[in-house]
């Protein structure tokens, strides 16, 4: 294995703009939680039932954090965590579109992507302060716990997979347009069902919520990227770096020229 291969490969585009625009998120997140008052979840409810709890810290946390600054910090987190992972479907919407329209059905295709994430959104965060009220400090390693049972079961398999499969794009007017956004959603959906347990790890951090959201976007990036083999198959990691390594050969391999 030759490690220099495989970084040489994330110089060929489009890895360099989607990791720029990683690490473009990843530093407006840090300023935004800096500058945001409190934590991102503020609970402080104690002796009640989650029934009862669950109003009072809701209306705590948007009071602290109105709806508008914790949307915009679930943006900042998708664009920190997600553009690596859009290398792949990019690069078919590229080649499958017309010179002319390759911008344009990159952009439909991004609409349509985060569309569906951003309204996934307040569930995940509602999801989040239920389990702070819940587990209270024992709150992230509980949320570890669900990522890792979620990714063990055939459903996160089956999404990566279907999220790696292709869609027809036309080539003129609306039905180009449709399409990219169509496969957008798509790819969105399935990218939802494989990945939500893993983004619901960073929201329930706390002060760590920077670094962890860090080895989240990595270890999402190394599943999607070396998906192969049975649904069987266990984290195992030197069969990932293997396989890394070999998808990132063929994918430089298969780069045009010139």
């Amino acid at each position: 294995m030759r490690p220099g291969l495989v970084l040489r490969s994330f110089t060929y585009a489009p890895w360099p703009l989607l990791l720029a625009t990683a690490g473009l998120g990843l530093a407006l997140s840090l300023y935004n939680d800096v500058s945001t008052e409190g934590p991102a979840f503020c609970v402080a409810v104690n002796g009640l039932s989650i029934i009862t709890s669950w109003p009072a810290a809701l209306q705590a946390e948007l009071a602290l954090n109105p709806l508008h600054r914790i949307l915009a910090g679930w943006f900042l987190m998708l664009l920190a965590m997600m553009p690596p992972l859009l290398a792949m479907p990019l690069m078919h919407v590229w080649r499958s579109s017309l010179p002319s329209r390759r911008i344009r059905a990159s952009v439909m295709f991004l609409l349509g992507y985060c569309a569906l994430w951003m309204a996934v959104g307040p569930l995940l965060l509602a999801v989040a302060l239920l389990l702070q009220i819940t587990a209270g400090k024992g709150a992230l390693a509980v949320a570890i716990l669900i990522a890792m049972l979620w990714r063990a079961g055939p459903w996160h398999r089956v999404a990566l997979i279907r999220g790696h499969q292709p869609r027809r794009i036309g080539l003129f007017g609306w039905a180009a347009d449709r399409d990219c956004l169509a496969f957008g959603m798509v790819h969105g959906l399935f990218c939802i069902v494989s990945c939500w347990a893993w983004m619901l790890v960073p929201l329930v951090s706390g002060a760590w919520h920077i670094p962890v959201m860090l080895s989240a976007s990595l270890i999402i990036m190394v599943e999607r990227l070396t998906l192969s083999g049975p649904l069987r198959r266990q984290w195992q990691p030197l069969s990932l770096s293997i396989r890394l390594y070999t998808f990132l050969t063929k994918l430089n391999m298969e780069r045009p020229h010139g």
